[in-house]
């Protein structure tokens, strides 16, 4: 799953089309989100400015203002927008894997969060990195974030206990600390190696999660 493309391949032909008005508006809506999360990724979120993110999406500034009214309201909608596909995209590739066993759940689930992640390098970084700059008002994007993986886990938990009767049960504290703690890894590697190394984290994140459920109690 990727973001919208900001690039060639969404701009609109030049000159005049017959493109329906209802494209037209997807087009320059879908290019903004990227053109944002490209500026703020590389420039930062108080680096960046309206005029960075227009020239980058190749349109008018009075198109911006046609569907946002600040920087903020353009970095809330693309947030908004990459979280809908991320938790959609996920549903449907995760939805195999219900029925194996939880352990390959746990790893799966975990693979297939940090590859989409790593699939989307921008949106990874503004997510997990800048939302935390950007102020109170965003802190909203990067909890939806967190909350598509704590799903995940949660199932993951309850399967566990189905197929292994002798596992502890959790609270939702330790779900939290679990969230918490895979959230500043990624957000480690986006800062110091780059969303390519995300993948990386696979095993220690797979290992920290078996044993926070208490596989390794009970092997």
């Amino acid at each position: 799953m990727t973001t919208p493309d900001a690039g060639s391949a969404t701009r609109l032909p030049p000159g005049r089309h017959k493109l329906a008005r209802d494209t037209v508006t997807t087009s320059q809506i879908q290019r903004l989100h990227r053109a944002a999360f490209e500026q703020i990724a590389a420039h930062g979120y108080h680096g960046t400015s309206v005029a960075a993110i227009v020239a980058a999406a190749g349109v008018s500034r009075r198109t911006f203002y046609e569907f946002f009214t600040n920087k903020q309201d353009c970095f809330r909608a693309a947030c908004d927008y990459f979280v809908a596909a991320f938790d959609t995209d996920l549903r449907e590739r995760a939805t195999a894997l219900d029925a194996r066993h939880w352990r390959t759940l746990i790893h799966d689930s975990l693979e297939l969060y940090l590859a989409a992640l790593a699939d989307n390098p921008a949106a990874a970084q503004a997510l997990h990195v800048e939302t935390l700059v950007a102020g109170r008002e965003l802190a909203e994007q990067r909890t939806q974030v967190q909350a598509i993986l704590a799903d995940r886990m949660h199932r993951a938990h309850r399967l566990a206990r189905q197929q292994d009767p002798a596992l502890p049960p959790r609270s939702e504290e330790v779900f939290d600390f679990i969230i918490g703690g895979i959230d500043d890894r990624v957000r480690h590697c986006l800062q110091t190696r780059g969303a390519a190394q995300l993948l990386t984290l696979l095993p220690l994140l797979n290992a920290a999660t078996l044993d926070l459920f208490g596989a390794t109690e009970h092997r």
